[in-house]
């Protein structure tokens, strides 16, 4: 979905790139699944984020109102990615374990879209330009890495 929103929105060069970045992302996206090489899953996503980021900086878009769900999307489709692969590797999970994983991963996504929801219109009301902005910024990027780790480190604690 992230991937075909440059192809859609772009004009002229942004789109032909965008039609080939799309298609290498959904080639390494489903020859990771397939293969089970988790390490094209990652490159898949950077493909697919990479196009929309271009789209954005090449059209000179000023605030992207979807931003939010296709930040969601990227999430989803890179959580859902591997744990593909991961049952792959469980030869059996204890009852309910599916569940839990369906609504952990539910609960990430309502929770990165209410994050990004809150930036992009705290981005819309301090169209502002200065040095306490990008420190705002900087250090919402942080908090943002420093959830995404907390919680993979969190999650990588309880397949143990």
């Amino acid at each position: 979905m992230v991937a075909a929103v440059p192809v859609a929105r772009g004009t002229g060069a942004v789109e032909a790139v965008s039609v080939r970045l799309a298609a290498s992302a959904l080639v390494a996206l489903v020859a990771g699944i397939v293969l089970g090489w988790a390490r094209l899953v990652p490159v898949s996503i950077a493909l697919a984020a990479g196009s929309y980021a271009a789209q954005l900086a090449v059209d000179d878009v000023a605030l992207d109102p979807t931003a939010p769900l296709l930040a969601v999307a990227v999430l989803l489709a890179a959580e859902l990615a591997y744990w593909s692969l991961e049952e792959r590797e469980r030869p059996r999970a204890e009852p309910g374990a599916g569940r839990r994983h369906a609504v952990f991963v539910a609960a990430l996504g309502v929770a990165a879209l209410a994050v990004g929801v809150a930036l992009l219109a705290l981005a819309d009301v301090a169209r502002t330009e200065g040095l306490a902005l990008d420190v705002l910024g900087a250090s919402a990027a942080a908090a943002v890495l420093a959830a995404i780790a907390l919680a993979s480190r969190a999650h990588g604690r309880r397949r143990r």
